[in-house]
């Protein structure tokens, strides 16, 4: 295809896990796959990362659009893809330089219509590294043979001295801008260092303002402490004056207090005698006390015991009574037993009924009468057991059974979600491989990345 030089090529990349460009097609191959005319035979039942990249006449990339499509057996576009290429190339963000000034990046982080998300992925930002090196490349290889028309002599000598004009144009305009801003500039900075002198001795004025005050709270303070000092003086000698008279008073005090005492003294030496009759009455006095205290206290210890006797007496009846009635309750239970809920069973089974119950991935399942209270007890474990996995391993199987897409996880953190094969026995399921698509699989072989999964 051929372009004019102020136009700019599109083209169509197709990348392997490996970062390499593995097909090339310019736009309009690209559309002709989409509208069903032409089919990519080589890339039928694929999911492949694509970029959609848009590059000038000096094949210089100038806008990407990392998106996702799929294949499918026909090699046709899935009817599903709907990202709009072109109009998410205008409303991009910059990112890297590729030789013509920063690009035009859309991918998944990146994405200015964020309903088109998930049908984008993100490339290797890394300077010299992964896709965007790889693309630098294959635009400059041109496998899909862009051409641009070479530029009319005329028109280049018409451009160029009207690119002379422009330029001369903007000196002059640049060099009258500058003057101007110049002047203003100087009148700017008169006018501030007016203001600031004039803020200056404001500033001046209000500080010798600040400062008198200062000075007069000062002096009025000193006089302040000065009126409180002299009154605490004249307090401090007032309580000494007080200090004196409370202590003659106090001397006084003591001398009548030393003369009681001595009068005491004497009083307690003449009754001594009397009060030693009156110390021997005190204690025959205390110990006929004690002896009634202790035998009020014997006898109803006494009474206590002998209460303690009889109760004794009637708990030996009790337990007897007890023992009696737990060998009726035996011969019951002997009874129960013997028609229990087995036996009734055992008796079914003869007469020729049969329990059968059906699992998934066990089938049809007869149970036998010894196996129904394990089953009724657990089912999944009986029925996993029956299987010959563990219960886990079975519950597994059982929810990829019921629902089966692959349940590996993005480095996001989010469920990859793809319809899978189902395992029909929980025997060949392996958790981790059966359960995933091809692209988490642990021991997958080198393949495509899916498409559909987010970056």
């Amino acid at each position: 295809m051929i372009f004019d030089q102020d136009e700019h090529a599109s083209v169509v990349f197709f990348f392997s896990d490996d970062s390499e460009v593995v097909r090339e097609m310019n736009y309009a191959e690209y559309q002709a796959i989409l509208d069903g005319y032409v089919p990519a035979v080589d890339l039928a039942n694929r999911d492949l990362n694509a970029v959609y990249v848009e590059f000038n006449a000096k094949y210089k990339v100038v806008a990407t659009v990392f998106f996702l499509v799929r294949f499918t057996s026909l090699g046709y576009v899935d009817d599903r893809w709907s990202v709009p290429l072109m109009q998410l190339a205008r409303f991009a963000s910059k990112g890297p330089d590729l030789g013509a000034g920063p690009v035009r990046l859309v991918c998944a982080s990146r994405c200015p219509m964020k309903q088109y998300t998930a049908g984008l992925w993100d490339p290797d930002l890394r300077s010299g590294k992964g896709e965007f090196k790889g693309i630098a490349e294959a635009v400059k290889r041109n496998r899909v043979g862009i051409m641009f028309r070479d530029p009319d002599p005329e028109q280049l000598r018409q451009e160029k001295e009207a690119e002379e004009a422009r330029q001369i144009m903007e000196k002059s305009i640049a060099m009258r801008l500058r003057n101007k801003m110049d002047q203003e500039f100087r009148d700017h900075m008169a006018q501030v260092i007016k203001e600031q002198r004039l803020r200056t001795q404001t500033i001046l004025n209000d500080k010798e303002r600040y400062i008198r005050d200062l000075k007069v709270q000062q002096n009025a303070r000193v006089e302040d402490y000065r009126t409180m000092l002299e009154e605490q003086k004249r307090m401090l000698e007032q309580e000494r004056e007080r200090n004196a008279a409370l202590k003659e008073t106090i001397e006084g005090q003591a001398q009548k207090i030393q003369g009681l005492r001595e009068y005491f003294e004497v009083k307690l030496e003449k009754a001594e005698g009397s009060e030693q009759d009156q110390l021997e009455q005190l204690k025959q006095n205390y110990e006929m006390e004690m002896d009634a205290h202790v035998e009020a206290a014997t006898t109803e210890l006494k009474e206590m015991l002998q209460l303690r006797e009889v109760e004794l007496l009637y708990r030996s009846e009790q337990e007897t009574k007890l023992l009696e009635e737990i060998n009726t309750l035996r011969e019951q239970n002997q009874g129960l037993v013997d028609n229990s809920g087995d036996n009734i069973l055992s008796k079914l089974m003869e007469k020729g009924v049969s329990f059968v119950t059906y699992q998934p991935g066990a089938g049809h399942i007869t149970l036998p009468v010894s196996d129904i209270s394990s089953y009724l007890e657990n089912p999944t474990a009986y029925v996993a057991s029956f299987c010959g996995v563990t219960e886990a391993h079975y519950n597994a199987w059982l929810e990829h059974y019921h629902v089966p897409i692959c349940r590996a996880t993005h480095s996001s953190g989010e469920m990859c979600g793809e319809n899978i094969h189902r395992v029909e026995s929980p025997v060949d399921f392996v958790f981790g491989e059966t359960d995933c698509c091809h692209k988490h699989r642990k021991n997958k072989s080198p393949q495509l990345k899916v498409a559909g999964s987010n970056p």
